[in-house]
Formats: structure tokens, sequence, C-alpha cells
């Protein structure tokens, strides 16, 4: 008799167990999120470009950052001044070498003198006499520019060559006090702000 009674309680469960088991209830989708736009991409920026040099009358070359070399761009200037001086043996001139503010008062000194000096030899292989040509550095002590910008900076690394006896007609100082000269000395430009 127990195993009859076991027997059937198990049939009992299993039947039960059987009954009871259901498939899973469907899982309802997802309702869909509503479509929004993506925002549109941003406008893209321009690139950043450093100004663009001036171009002037100025009796001087310019010079890039920690640079001293006289650039070719520079050698219609240096003609007319070096054509002037060699027709005029009384004309005197002195270059003098300046730069930005950035590093040392020595050291900006020393860069300023090598530009003059610079200047001086590029005059002299074109025919000027070196007794003519004084050098000086004035390195960042004297600024025509304020140093407070990039494109004020490079307008200060120059070396000016200034006229201190026997000046050319067409010679003048602009409102800087930097040397200039007009179409009746030199027809040609300078490039200023050299980077």
């Amino acid at each position: 008799m127990f195993k009859k009674l076991l027997i059937t309680t198990i049939l009992g469960s299993a039947i039960v167990a059987c009954s009871s088991t259901q498939p899973p209830a469907p899982v309802p989708a997802p309702e869909s999120a509503p479509v929004v736009a993506a925002p549109p991409p941003p406008e893209p920026t321009p690139p950043v470009v450093a100004s663009a040099p001036v171009v002037s009358n100025h009796n001087s070359v310019y010079y890039a950052f920690d640079k001293y070399d006289v650039k070719d761009g520079y050698t219609g200037i240096i003609k007319a001044n070096s054509d002037y001086l060699a027709t005029n043996a009384t004309s005197k001139i002195q270059i003098q070498g300046n730069t930005d503010d950035i590093g040392s008062v020595e050291y900006n000194l020393a860069l300023g003198q090598k530009r003059a000096d610079a200047v001086k030899k590029a005059l002299i292989a074109d025919g000027t006499n070196k007794g003519q040509i004084e050098t000086i550095s004035y390195g960042k002590l004297k600024p025509k520019y304020p140093n407070d910008t990039d494109a004020n900076r490079a307008q200060n690394r120059r070396a000016d060559i200034v006229y201190k006896a026997g000046t050319p007609t067409g010679y003048s100082t602009d409102s800087s006090s930097l040397p200039v000269v007009d179409g009746s000395f030199y027809t040609g430009t300078v490039v200023e702000g050299v980077q």
C-alpha cells in the first residue's frame, strides 16, 4: 500500500508540475522612442593664420625669430643703399640692430649686433666702403612697437639703416623714428613682420 501511495503522490506531483508549467508570457516589444533629429555638426572654425606681413618703404631689414641672416627679399634695399653710398663717399650710416623682448638683455644685445653686422657684411659685399658704416645694437632696449603681440614683436626684429651724414634725397623718418625711403631712392618695398 505504501508503494501505491508513493507512486500516486509522484504521479500527482508530476501532473501538477506539468499543468502549472506554462510557457513564459511574451515580452512586449519596447515602444520605439520618438525620433529626434541629430543636431547639425558645428561650423568648422577657420584655421589660425598668422597675420600677413606688412609691406612698407622702411630702410630696414627684418628678421624671423632668433635669426640674423639677410634674406633674398632684402637685396633690393641693400643694393639701393650700397649704390648710394658707393657714389657718395661722404655719406655715413649707422646700422641699428633690434630684437623683440623675448630673452635676456644680454642675449638680445648680442643678437641685435649680429643683425647689424649681417647688414654691414651685405653692404660691403655689394661695394660699400666699410669706413662709411657703423653698427650698434639696441637689442630689446629701444622697441618701436609694443611687445604685446606676435605681430608687434615681429616688427621689432630688424636692423635699421640710418643716415648720419650725406642723407640721400627721399630719405626721412616716420612717426616712430624709423628710417623710410621714397620712390626716388628705392622703388621696391620691404616686407616687415617676418615670422
